[in-house]
C-alpha cells in the first residue's frame, strides 16, 4: 500500500510539474514516470533486502544441532564458510544488488549447468534448484520483492559456489577410498573460498572466478573444451567391423575398409575428405591422419593400420569423455607446486619426463609393472644413485619366478650370475639346498654385470613399496606399443642422460666418469648434492599446452572404479 500511495503521489506531481508563469517547453513525462518508477521499485527492493537478510539470519539461527541448513527444503553442504559469510556481511544478500540485474545468478546457473564437462554432475551442486528459481522468476516477476524467494536463493548459490570451488580444486573423490590407491600427497594450501566468492561477485565473471581453482595442469582447460565438443558427437558415434587377418593396411594398399576408415577419422576430426581421390585406397593424406591417431593414443607411428589402430579407431566417443573426466580428477588431486627439479613417469603411458623450472629436459620410455605386479602411484625423493649394483631378489619374485626355475634347471643360478646365501649371509652351495622345501630361507643375489636385472644403475627413493627406477639389460622390449613387463620397478630407456641431469651439480662427476662407474662392474653408491622429486602418476588421458588430447590404455583397469565414484553424490565435504 505505501508504494501505491508513493506512485500515485508521484504521478500527480508530474501532472502538476508545469506552472503557469512557465515558458513552454517539452516535458519529457514519459522519462519523468519512468525514472519515479525507478525510483520506486528501488526503495522496494531495499525493503526486500532488509528483510532478506532477516530471512536469512532466521535460517542460520534456527538450524537444529548436528542438521545441516536447508534452503527451498534442500540440504546444504557448507557448514562453516557459509554462516560465516553471511555473518560478516550482516546477512545481506550477495548475488542479487538490484532489482534489474541477474547476470551472477544467470551466469552461475550456466556453469553449474557446463560443470559436467568437468566430469562433476550439475544437481550435485544445486543446478536444478538453481535453475527452477530463475524459470519461477522469469514467470512472476514479481518474485524480486520476494524476501524469503531471495533469501532461499542466494544461500543456494553460496552453498554451490563452495562445494564445487573445492571439488574443482582438492578433487571430488577421496583417492584413499579406491580400491587403486592414489599415493602421492597432495600438499595444497587451504584456500579461502568465501574471499574468492567475493572478489568474483565485485569483479570478475563466474568462469573467471572459477578458474582460479583448476589444476595448474597446461591441458585442463583443453580437456574441458574437449568433453564439451565430444558431447556434441555422441549420437553419431559408429564402430568399424573390420577382419584383417593378423594383417595391417599400409600406404598403397587398397581395401574395402579404408573407406570407413577415413569417414571414422574425418568423424573425429583427424581427417579431411577428399572426393578427388580413390576412398579405398590408403593414400598420403590418410597416412597423416593416422600418424597423428598413433600419436595421440602412444603407439609407435609407422602408419600402420593393424589392432592397435582399430582399438583407437573403435574407442568410443562415451570411453573418450568418460577418461577425459577421470583424469580431470587425477589432476585435481596433484599437488599445486613441485620441485626445482622433478622426475615424472606417466605408469599408464610408459614414459619419464625430466622437469626443470617448468622447462622438459629428457623424455624416454620407461617398462612398468605387469597387470598383476602393478607399479603403485606415489610421490617420493631421489636422494641417491648405484652404479654397476647388485640386485637381491625380493621374496615375491624369488618364490614366483626364480625357485620355479632353480627347481627345472640349478644351472639357471650359474647362467644368470646369480649367488645363494643363508640366513648368516654365508654362501651356499645352490645343488645343496631342498629348493621345494627350502627356497625361501635362502637369499638370492645376481652380481653386477651385463646380465643384471637392474642393468648398470639404479635410482633410489626410499619408500614403502620398495619401487625404484633402473637400468635394464632387456632393450628390445622399449620398441614395444605397451610395455608391462616389470615386477613394479621402473625400467628406463636412458639412465646415463637421468644420471647427467642429476649429477650435474656434483663436482667431479663428469660425463666420463660416470660412463666409467656405470660399466666397473664394482657396486658404488652416490649419494646426490640436491635430491630430485619423483611423481609416479597414472593418467590415461590429458591435453597438452597446445590443446592435443592424448589417450592410454587403461593398463590397470582403474579408470571405471573412478568414474562410478564421480557420478555418487558426495557424502563429505570440506566447507
Amino acid at each position: 500500500m505505501r508504494y501505491f500511495i508513493l506512485l500515485i503521489s508521484t504521478l500527480g506531481i508530474i501532472a502538476c510539474s508545469r506552472t503557469p508563469d512557465q515558458p513552454a517547453g517539452p516535458v519529457n513525462r514519459k522519462a519523468l514516470t519512468r525514472d519515479s518508477l525507478r525510483r520506486i521499485a528501488e526503495a522496494r527492493f531495499q525493503d526486500t533486502r532488509t528483510a532478506s537478510a532477516g530471512a536469512i539470519r532466521e535460517i542460520i539461527e534456527t538450524r537444529e544441532p548436528d542438521d545441516r541448513y536447508k534452503a527451498r527444503g534442500v540440504s546444504l553442504y557448507s557448514s562453516v564458510l557459509l554462516p560465516k559469510l553471511y555473518i560478516e556481511n550482516n546477512f545481506n544478500l550477495l548475488w542479487i544488488n538490484h532489482f534489474d540485474s541477474i547476470h551472477k545468478v544467470e551466469e552461475m546457473s550456466a556453469f553449474l549447468e557446463d560443470i559436467i564437462f568437468h566430469g562433476l554432475i550439475p544437481e550435485h551442486y544445486h543446478a536444478a534448484e538453481i535453475r527452477q528459481s530463475l524459470t519461477e522468476l522469469a514467470k512472476d516477476s514479481a518474485l524480486i520483492y520476494n524476501s524469503t524467494f531471495l533469501a532461499n536463493l542466494d544461500l543456494l548459490l553460496s552453498d554451490a559456489w563452495f562445494m564445487a570451488a573445492s571439488h574443482l580444486y582438492f578433487g571430488k573423490i577421496d583417492p584413499e577410498s579406491l580400491e587403486a590407491q592414489w599415493g602421492i600427497r597432495r600438499d595444497k594450501p587451504d584456500i579461502p573460498f568465501d574471499r574468492y566468492l567475493k572478489t568474483m561477485l565485485s569483479q570478475e565473471t563466474v568462469e573467471e572466478g572459477f578458474r582460479h581453482f583448476y589444476p595448474p595442469h597446461p591441458g585442463y582447460e583443453a580437456m574441458v573444451a574437449e568433453a564439451k565438443r565430444l558431447t556434441t558427437l555422441k549420437d553419431g558415434d559408429f564402430s568399424i567391423k573390420a577382419d584383417l587377418k593378423n594383417s595391417s593396411l599400409k600406404p598403397g594398399d587398397s581395401s574395402a575398409y579404408i573407406a570407413e576408415i577415413k569417414r571414422k577419422l574425418a568423424f573425429l576430426g583427424l581427417y579431411t575428405p577428399d572426393t578427388l581421390t580413390n576412398p579405398d585406397k590408403y593414400d598420403d593424406r590418410l597416412l597423416e591422419s593416422v600418424k597423428k591417431l598413433q600419436e595421440h593414443f602412444g603407439y609407435n607411428t609407422d602408419g600402420a593400420i593393424g589392432k592397435n589402430a582399430f582399438k583407437a579407431l573403435n574407442m568410443t566417443v562415451e570411453q573418450r569423455i568418460g577418461q577425459l573426466y577421470v583424469n580431470m580428477e587425477r589432476l585435481r588431486w596433484m599437488p599445486d607446486s613441485l620441485e626445482h627439479t622433478y622426475i615424472q613417469v606417466n605408469i599408464a603411458d610408459f614414459t619419464l619426463d625430466v622437469f626443470r623450472e617448468g622447462d622438459t629436459l629428457l623424455r624416454m620410455r620407461t617398462i612398468v609393472g605387469k597387470e598383476y605386479r602393478e607399479t603403485p602411484v606415489f610421490n617420493a625423493r631421489i636422494t641417491y644413485l648405484v652404479f654397476s649394483p647388485s640386485w637381491t631378489v625380493p621374496p615375491t619374485i624369488q618364490r614366483k619366478d626364480v625357485i620355479p626355475e632353480v627347481r627345472r634347471n640349478t644351472g639357471y643360478l650359474a647362467r644368470k650370475n646369480m649367488k645363494v646365501y643363508d640366513s648368516k649371509g654365508r654362501l651356499v652351495d645352490p645343488a645343496s639346498v631342498n629348493w621345494s622345501r627350502d627356497g625361501m630361507r635362502y637369499t638370492i643375489r645376481q652380481s653386477p654385470g651385463a646380465q643384471n636385472a637392474l642393468g648398470k644403475v639404479k635410482f633410489m627413493f626410499p619408500n614403502k613399496h620398495n619401487i625404484y627406477l633402473h637400468d635394464t639389460p632387456s632393450r628390445n622390449l622399449f620398441a614395444r606399443d605397451e610395455r608391462t613387463f616389470s615386477s613394479g620397478c621402473i625400467r628406463i630407456e636412458k639412465p646415463y642422460d637421468l644420471a647427467l641431469i642429476l649429477m650435474s651439480d656434483m663436482e667431479g662427476w663428469t660425463p666420463e666418469r660416470i660412463r666409467q662407474a656405470m660399466d666397473a662392474g664394482i657396486e658404488k653408491t652416490v649419494v646426490l648434492k640436491n635430491p630430485a622429486g619423483v611423481y609416479l602418476t597414472y593418467l590415461t588421458a590429458w591435453g597438452t599446452k597446445a590443446g592435443v588430447i592424448h589417450y592410454r590404455t587403461d593398463i590397470y583397469n582403474r579408470d571405471a572404479e573412478m568414474l562410478k565414484a564421480l557420478r555418487e553424490k558426495h557424502t563429505k565435504w570440506k566447507t
